[in-house]
């Protein structure tokens, strides 16, 4: 009896996470659904100063109210994506483009530039558009890297909080 209270146990496990899935928000882009949870753990090698910055914009965030305590930097770098994407949308890339970003292995570091490897959670929504725009960008055989689109990402913060990113 003890086992069939464990099957039942994870039957309603499983049952609670299809549930939850069920009701997360979803947006439609042609004809596949992403998720617009905060989900996914995406990667960036970057620029010190581009991470310094996202930080202050937490810091100023949560300086303005208490009730923005919460605010971190993935929910910075999820603005600044939605921004991006508002101002400048792109069309969903073809299905045989998987990912665009796939590493390389020349360095793209300049001298003197300290690099970071940083992660931020973002939803599904935010990681199609990402690899949708930088395919876009690539799309004439140019080289767009994902630093490349997080300094633009950074730009429309700088817009929105009219501060002066020091790079």
């Amino acid at each position: 009896m003890q086992n069939k209270s464990k099957i039942k146990g994870l039957g309603s496990l499983k049952m609670a996470g299809s549930n939850l899935q069920k009701t997360a928000e979803k947006i439609q882009e042609q004809g596949v659904e992403f998720s617009t949870e905060n989900n996914i753990s995406f990667s960036f090698t970057l620029d010190r100063n581009l991470v310094l910055f996202i930080k202050e914009i937490v810091f100023i965030r949560i300086n303005e109210s208490v009730e923005n305590y919460h605010f971190n930097e993935s929910l910075a770098v999820r603005e600044g994506i939605q921004l991006l994407s508002e101002n400048f949308p792109v069309k969903q890339r073809p299905e045989e483009i998987g990912n665009p970003t796939k590493r390389g292995r020349k360095s793209t570091a300049t001298e003197g530039v300290v690099k970071v490897s940083t992660s931020f959670l973002i939803s599904e929504a935010d990681r199609e558009f990402i690899y949708n725009f930088i395919y876009e960008k690539q799309k004439g055989g140019g080289r767009f890297t994902k630093e490349e689109f997080f300094i633009l990402v950074v730009n429309q913060l700088e817009n929105k909080y009219k501060i002066k990113y020091q790079g």
